[in-house]
């Protein structure tokens, strides 16, 4: 199975809640392995909000992932005060955590693939991450600054061109294009 390591995002947001409501049906743990990437007292905290009783299998290493569960790297062990729907300094701090963590598993090829649930602009900026958003930030682990983000579903397929820039900088963006119109033509 396909091992998809998960990025909470920002933990006061809305991330946590919607991949645990993912995989409250279990069905999905027929197509992969989950791997959040975080921490057993946050998503206990999240589960209890929510009214949420999916069982989560509490991991250490990448090594304990256990194939038809929703396992959890504890990706840190300090307690962290949540606020939900409040954004702070502290929920980004840990959503950067959460994907500098499932970013180095990617990058070690530990998860076959990295899905990244929201992060607040604002709140996650920091020395380690100086970035727009999520594609910038994973261009710059891959060395490639033009990287594109892409939406994807079985009838319609987008690549979002321009990225997290002001409308008045579209015009002179635009020199991505032949490279995303090359690469359309190949597929």
């Amino acid at each position: 199975k396909i091992v998809v390591g998960i990025s909470l995002g920002d933990v006061n947001g809305v991330g946590i809640e919607v991949v645990l409501k993912t995989f409250e049906d279990q069905r999905m743990l027929e197509f992969c392995t989950p791997v959040l990437f975080g921490s057993s007292k946050i998503i206990s905290t999240h589960k209890k909000i929510l009214n949420i009783e999916t069982s989560i299998h509490s991991i250490h290493s990448i090594d304990q992932i256990i194939h038809g569960k929703i396992n959890l790297l504890n990706s840190w062990k300090e307690d962290v005060k949540i606020e939900i729907g409040n954004a702070t300094k502290t929920g980004g701090k840990y959503a950067f955590k959460s994907l500098d963590e499932a970013t180095k598993a990617l990058k070690e090829e530990k998860i076959d693939v990295l899905v990244t649930a929201p992060i607040n602009k604002e709140t996650i900026q920091s020395d380690e991450f100086n970035f727009s958003g999520h594609t910038e930030f994973l261009g710059q682990k891959d060395g490639d600054t033009k990287g594109l983000m892409f939406m994807i579903s079985e009838k319609l397929k987008v690549g979002v061109v321009t990225g997290h820039i002001p409308l008045k900088e579209v015009a002179s963006a635009m020199e991505v294009w032949p490279k995303l119109w090359s690469f359309c033509k190949t597929k």
